[in-house]
């Protein structure tokens, strides 16, 4: 009878999840499959580097100890990969480098190896692979996508591990209410159904394997005083009383348990990882996801509603052809929100972010607090009566196009001043960006919309008010001259979401 993986925990992982393997897709991206194997090649014997998944693959691998016996683990970790296998030959000998207990590989040779998460029993498929990941979910499967190639590990061998809960654990039909009756006929739904377990989710599989290793460190605490458990599960989801009821009832009738749970109600999560420090996080937000990234590992888990119909970048459509310089960027040493490299490359044998979604940082920050700070303006021409009604009417300050730094900003002048046409301003998500006009209107000219009466007028920004010397209140001229506030849009915190 052949070795029996079922019953284990077993994590299948990409070599783009496992090191980091920047320099090698840019070789494979700027010079082509053939110098790839050449450089792995000539590189077989140096080792890679940690990447984004290291640290998780190797506390879960440590956790063998507790196993009966050496041949009866825990936990199986396998490598699978779109590399060759004589390419695959450094990341084998990069796992014996770094004295990880990974035995068993899959190299497809450029094919995704999704396909074998089901016969190889693979409670969850990581890897850089964004289109691999997307084709596993569509399945039905277990899988995430990680962004980034390394973050830093850290000595010690506890394993930390934050999961969102719909979308992720249990599936989306709560986040489907949400979006078609809005968050008043959600938090309706979720109480009359409080008792009802919602169906499992892509990584429930993962969270029961996960459960089965800690019930056996309470077993080997409960004989040995003076072991301490390892493992810390914690849920981190914006669903919030009396919501919070039906995912512990969820969890409850799936006989697991958490360690801590966080029911934010919409708050950021970024702000509650960077005091769990978890070794890594999944969530199906992928704007949530840019954000947490920047403090834990974080994994995309493209599943559901959120997720229908994005589809990662098409590389054939990008005609700029990426230089040495700009292939890969570096990785990011303080963990800012930075955008996953869109590559443009024929296709080959790689585990590295092949066709990753766009995603601009501006958009990203938009979706967390929706708070701006209002743009410096030193003069606008032309208001007072009609003019003063219709600003008081928008209630917004338009940006003027590329404004100058502080330390190049002249004093206001009294008197007309004609700025430079401003700049549309940038389309919302879901939104078509305004049409560039074909013949721009001559700069310096008022719109319709303005009174022609000159009046010099200083606005500043809530962060210039707060500089020496400013004026302690914001506000424009009347036609009189008399000072009149600014109305000014509140900031605003956006919707809560519900998972």
């Amino acid at each position: 009878m052949g070795y029996d993986l079922s019953g284990r925990l077993v994590v299948g992982v990409a070599s783009s999840a496992l090191f980091d393997l920047t320099e090698s897709d840019r070789v494979f991206r700027t010079q082509g499959e053939a110098a790839y194997r050449d450089f792995q090649e000539r590189h077989r014997d140096d080792a890679l580097a940690p990447g984004v998944a290291f640290g998780f693959v190797r506390r879960l691998l440590a956790l063998n100890d507790l196993a009966p016996a050496a041949d009866d683990p825990l936990v199986e970790v396998i490598v699978m990969s779109r590399n060759s296998p004589e390419t695959g030959l450094r990341v084998m000998r990069s796992i014996r480098h770094h004295d990880l207990d990974i035995t068993r590989a899959v190299f497809r040779q450029g094919r995704s190896p999704h396909e074998f998460i089901r016969p190889l029993h693979v409670d969850l498929f990581l890897s850089a692979d964004e289109r691999s990941v997307r084709d596993a979910v569509d399945l039905g499967l277990p899988a995430g996508y990680v962004l980034d190639p390394t973050f830093a590990d850290e000595a010690g061998d506890e394993l930390r591990i934050a999961f969102d809960f719909d979308g992720v654990l249990a599936d989306d039909s709560s986040e489907r209410r949400f979006q078609d009756g809005g968050l008043a006929s959600f938090r309706e739904h979720e109480a009359l159904n409080a008792d009802v377990p919602l169906g499992r989710g892509p990584l429930r599989e993962l969270l029961v394997g996960i459960h089965r290793v800690q019930v056996v460190e309470r077993e080997r605490n409960a004989t040995d005083p003076s072991y301490r458990p390892r493992v810390h599960v914690s849920l981190v989801t914006a669903r919030s009383a009396p919501a919070h009821e039906r995912a512990v009832a969820t969890l409850s009738s799936w006989g697991v348990t958490v360690d801590d749970a966080f029911f934010l109600g919409g708050v950021d999560k970024d702000g509650v990882l960077e005091v769990l420090r978890p070794h890594i996080f999944f969530d199906d937000q992928r704007a949530v996801v840019e954000a947490t990234r920047r403090v834990a590992p974080s994994v995309h888990v493209p599943y559901g509603e959120l997720n229908r119909g994005v589809l990662p970048a098409d590389p054939t459509l990008d005609t700029r052809r990426p230089s040495p310089a700009d292939a890969v960027p570096p990785a990011p040493t303080r963990r800012e929100v930075a955008t996953p490299p869109a590559p443009a490359a024929p296709t080959g044998e790689r585990d590295a972010e092949e066709e990753p979604a766009p995603a601009r940082g501006d958009e990203v920050r938009a979706r967390g607090t929706g708070t701006r700070e209002l743009p410096l303006v030193r003069s606008v021409p032309g208001i007072g009566g009609a003019g003063l009604a219709g600003l008081a009417g928008a209630s917004t300050v338009v940006p003027p196009a590329e404004p100058a730094r502080d330390a190049e900003r002249p004093e206001p002048v009294p008197g007309p001043v004609t700025p430079a046409a401003p700049a549309p301003a940038a389309p919302r998500d879901g939104e078509a960006g305004p049409e560039r006009a074909t013949s721009p209107e001559p700069a310096g000219r008022p719109s319709d919309a303005e009174d022609s009466a000159p009046t010099g007028t200083t606005l500043l920004s809530r962060r210039d008010v707060a500089r020496p010397g400013a004026p302690d209140r914001v506000s424009v001229l009347g036609p009189a001259g008399e000072p009149k506030p600014l109305p000014v849009r509140p900031s605003s915190n956006g919707s809560a979401r519900h998972h």
